[in-house]
């Protein structure tokens, strides 16, 4: 175990070389830092914003943001789909605005947002609606795939609701859901500082990297998509041991 552990640590590590060298070179023939900082070059810019508190402060704004836009947009789809499941006539009314929802550009989102609302509630809404359909489509994806004899079979014994949909419903809703709501916290974050970028939302990460595309501070750029990176990872990473214990609870 400890082996395969500092073997997969050894492999991961070479990648990353790999690709750090790879840009470095890169960065090498440009030879302009306006259009391709070296890795050194953003280090120093990602130091150097470590150091300043207005960093911490919208890390922390994009991060509730988020966060907020996620839970809003997971609880509206699962709701929405148990409703959708239950009366097909809500399912059908639903279906065109999600499938348009789902097909239209997040640029176009903000734009037309932008119109009707603007601030916080425009960041969070553009991450809700990039949320809310894939975990409304994967929850019914869930449903229609319940055995419908094992339903009959629980019915048939007379077991009570809660025992049904701990056995039965909840496990396969569950490998539905949780999929969704890990490719939702990535989608989440870009729409987010997409979003933030347009509107120039205040005191966001978004807000910053137009302050220095403007300014033409390539490095700093490359230094806060550096930490949204870093950030999306490791609130996926969290997601997922979230989800995992969940899963491995035992139901009562």
């Amino acid at each position: 175990m400890k082996s395969n552990f500092v073997k997969k640590s050894a492999i991961t590590l070479l990648i990353a070389l790999f690709w750090i060298g790879a840009w470095y070179i890169a960065a090498l023939l440009v030879d302009s830092v306006l259009l391709l900082p070296t890795p050194h070059e953003t280090l120093l810019a990602l130091v150097e914003l470590l150091g300043k508190p207005e960093f911490y402060k919208a890390v922390l704004f994009t991060f509730v943001r988020v966060a907020i836009g996620l839970l809003l947009g997971i609880s509206a789809g699962i709701i929405l789909a148990v409703l959708s499941h239950k009366f097909e006539l809500l399912r059908r009314i639903l279906s065109p605005a999600i499938s348009i929802i789902r097909a239209t550009p997040v640029a176009s989102f903000i734009v037309l947002l932008w119109v009707l609302v603007r601030g916080n509630i425009l960041t969070v809404l553009v991450a809700f609606l990039m949320v809310m359909p894939i975990v409304w489509q994967n929850t019914l994806d869930g449903f229609s795939s319940i055995p419908k004899e094992l339903i009959e079979v629980a019915e048939l014994y007379e077991l009570s609701f809660k025992r049904k949909f701990n056995i039965l419903i909840l496990p396969v809703l569950s490998s539905y859901i949780f999929p969704a709501v890990i490719t939702s916290v990535g989608l989440a974050w870009k729409s987010e500082i997409a979003a933030e970028i347009i509107a120039y939302t205040k005191n966001s990460i978004g807000m910053y990297i137009n302050d220095a595309k403007t300014f033409m501070l390539t490095p700093a750029v490359f230094a806060w998509t550096a930490v949204i990176v870093l950030m999306s990872i490791a609130l996926e990473l969290l997601t997922r041991r979230l989800l995992r214990r969940f899963k491995n609870e035992p139901k009562h």
